[in-house]
């Protein structure tokens, strides 16, 4: 079912457009309407609709300025113009042609002229969809082909049993890669994997290794595969400018706890030279997993040697991580924040030290609030910074804490409005290729912020919300069509049959066949 949008500076044409014609037998679920240009631009943002009907005379901006502005935004396979006006004039639809309009209407018009037109409209855009739906489709299942082969490729690396067929095996996407620096990361199965059913622990491995290719692959910061033993790994390029392979696996921990409820241990490898050379990283992650199997670390590292500092250094730091840790949570923040400003009391720390530190404090959450929601710098650093200078210790904590109040405590209806955004694009792009990742790219925040914020909004992670929403619509297609269980998969977002049938089972109890089946006999 589609949108049309009646553009029209005279109300009696609009409402008789609107309620004129029975718009669900054309395949129309909802009709606009709109005075003028800029309250079609606004419906346009806010709706969406796939077809427009618009008047070329009206005051401010004419039906020209419009189509030419909505072109710049929407293609012809996105957005379908019908020109309605009274004005038969060459010159006007030579114009709305370069325009790449679909129709040019004369009014008054024919009410069967117009539902013709607009039948037109919904076939060409269904065709559109049919042949993206297989576009799509072909892409994913020839990418699910390249994956299994790569991975394949990378467990045969890793247990060293390419030997001299080295160089003919390499896949094609690996060959500008094989000569990067790289570290081996191993996720830890034992600490995450359920104890119960068999089906719940290999849907949830499929879950966390996707989330590892979301954000370690997608990104081309490294590679992601399963091992001959099952544990999930990830070769991570060094070479990265932006960020080291610790900050990667720290981001990928926290994102795989809020989506998850999982806090895996991550050993890594020792670094080496190209892909000829990952096995020496592998074997090295293996050795230190064996090391610490019984250890509590979260992230174990080849050892090395490290400074130790003093106890209340190490508080410190510990404070400051945690509060820009918890950004998108500002009572969280502040409840920290409170905490720190005890213990300066109880260390009994000097006026300098105490300014140093709650400066490099704010500066911290100041610069991730910054980053993680895209907003521009100005000049607040500094005027905290001339604030700060002459202030004895509790005015600085004071001034401090208005500061991050400030930052942190954004209104709460800005948060619900990324997420209320994002519940939409998620319910509207089913079918498409959803993940914490992308849907942080769409909204211009961290992947990190956008998944604290979507479980802190919702109390439950990203990822569980598109699966559920994927089942509900896979059980609506299950129930009212007779389409195949591999097709449906593909409809609601699966290119892994076996992941589609592993996720509805884990929340039905039962596999889509036995669904359907059940359906029947009742």
């Amino acid at each position: 079912m589609y949108k049309l949008l009646v553009v029209d500076d005279e109300k009696m044409i609009r409402l008789g457009i609107k309620n004129g014609i029975d718009w669900n037998t054309l395949g129309i679920e909802a009709v606009y309407t709109a005075a003028s240009a800029t309250e079609a631009l606004a419906l346009i943002e806010k709706e969406h609709p796939q077809i427009m009907l618009t008047d070329i005379s009206m005051a401010e901006m004419s039906g020209l300025a419009l189509m030419e502005k909505v072109r710049s935004i929407y293609s012809e396979e996105e957005m379908r113009i019908l020109v309605l006006t009274g004005y038969d004039k060459f010159e006007y639809a030579r114009q709305c042609l370069q325009m790449r309009i679909q129709d040019f209407l004369l009014k008054p018009v024919d009410e069967q002229e117009l539902k013709e037109n607009v039948r037109k409209q919904v076939e060409a855009l269904e065709e559109i969809r049919i042949r993206q739906e297989q576009e799509q489709a072909s892409l994913r299942a020839e990418g699910s082909k390249r994956q299994a082969e790569m991975e394949c490729f990378m467990r045969d690396l890793v247990h060293q049993r390419l030997d001299g067929r080295m160089a003919e095996s390499y896949p094609e996407e690996l060959l500008t890669e094989r000569s990067k620096p790289m570290e081996i990361a191993i996720l830890i199965p034992e600490v995450y994997m359920d104890k119960g059913k068999e089906s719940d622990r290999d849907f949830q491995q499929l879950t966390i290794k996707n989330i590892c290719m979301d954000l370690i692959d997608a990104r081309r910061t490294g590679i992601t595969f399963s091992d001959d033993d099952g544990k999930i790994v990830t070769a991570v390029y060094t070479s990265d400018a932006e960020r080291n392979v610790t900050e990667c696996v720290e981001e990928l921990s926290e994102i795989l706890e809020n989506e998850c409820d999982i806090k895996p241990r991550i050993v890594l490898g020792s670094e080496v030279e190209g892909l000829e050379s990952l096995f020496v990283s592998y074997n090295d992650a293996c050795y230190l997993l064996e090391q610490e199997r019984k250890g509590f670390r979260e992230i174990v590292r080849p050892s090395k040697e490290q400074s130790k500092e003093e106890l209340i250094h190490d508080i410190y730091h510990e404070f400051k991580q945690t509060m820009i840790a918890n950004i998108a949570n500002g009572n969280r923040v502040m409840d920290i924040y409170e905490k720190f400003w005890q213990a300066t009391k109880s260390y009994n720390l000097s006026r300098v030290q105490v300014q140093k530190w709650c400066f490099a404090i704010a500066s911290g959450i100041y610069f991730a609030c910054i980053t993680e929601t895209g907003e521009a710098v100005d000049n607040r650093m500094e005027s905290l910074m001339k604030a700060l200078v002459g202030a004895d210790k509790e005015e600085t904590l004071e001034m401090t804490a208005m500061f991050i109040r400030k930052l942190v405590l954004r209104e709460e209806e800005q948060q619900h409005e990324i997420i209320t955004s994002a519940k939409r694009y998620i319910d509207e792009n089913l079918e498409s290729e959803l993940s914490v990742a992308r849907l942080a790219e769409q909204f211009y925040v961290s992947p990190n912020y956008f998944s604290r914020l979507f479980k802190r909004v919702m109390n439950e992670g990203c990822n569980e919300y598109i699966v559920k929403k994927r089942i509900e619509k896979s059980k609506i297609l299950l129930e009212t069509t007779t389409i195949k269980a591999g097709k449906i998969a593909m409809m609601v977002g699966y290119n892994d049959t076996n992941y589609f049938s592993l996720a509805f089972k884990k929340h039905t109890g039962m596999s889509p066949t036995k669904y359907r089946e059940m359906l029947q006999k009742k």
